[in-house]
């Protein structure tokens, strides 16, 4: 049978049904995520050796660019840079990072990953990130499936004087199908990060 269930009703000609109507609440995904996010910490975490910031950073921008864009704010720690012995060479030195976003309907996103900085000249930077995390929508917020999200970006960035860097941060939210509902979104911000 083809077709997608809408309020009881097959729509004809739309793609076979592959999830059930409505996704069930359960609170598995989070359990999933609590080991993982404990791995995660472990590998970045530099072994016998204090951690201190290395940079924090703040950013505003736009939320969900595709549609019903909303204005966001956040902030970020990012730790010393660590080679992991166990990854392959041509694999950069990794900061692990932790932060946080909130937009302007009261959805908010708190994060732990790795960043890779890539020196493009003696002012500019290139990082690429990674990082799973918890998001809630909120009351009124856009729905992004379930708490469970992984955000990727791509940021370009120039320093500024000896301890800031000013940049355009390009990132996107997913859960990666782990959810029925995987709508995603894209935000752009101005980041700026300074080292204490």
């Amino acid at each position: 049978m083809r077709g997608i269930l809408i309020d009881g009703r097959v729509e004809p000609g739309a793609p076979p049904v592959l999830y059930p109507e409505r996704m069930r609440s359960s609170p598995t995904p989070l359990l999933l995520l609590v080991p993982f996010l404990a791995l995660a910490g472990l590998l970045a975490a530099p072994p016998a050796r204090a951690v201190e910031p290395a940079a924090v950073t703040v950013s505003a921008g736009a939320f969900n660019l595709r549609s019903a864009t909303r204005p966001e704010v956040g902030g970020e720690v990012r730790f010393s840079r660590h080679r992991f012995t166990w990854l392959p060479r041509f694999i950069p030195e990794l900061s692990p990072v932790t932060g946080a976003m909130v937009n302007s309907q009261g959805a908010f996103y708190v994060y732990g990953g790795l960043r890779a900085d890539m020196p493009l000249s003696s002012a500019w930077e290139l990082s690429i990130q990674f990082a799973p995390g918890v998001y809630s929508h909120g009351s009124r917020g856009f729905k992004l499936g379930g708490p469970v999200e992984f955000r990727s970006g791509i940021e370009v960035s120039r320093r500024l004087a000896d301890r800031g860097r000013i940049g355009l941060l390009l990132f996107h939210l997913s859960n990666a199908h782990i959810y029925v509902h995987n709508p995603g979104s894209e935000s752009l911000v101005i980041t700026y990060g300074f080292r204490p």
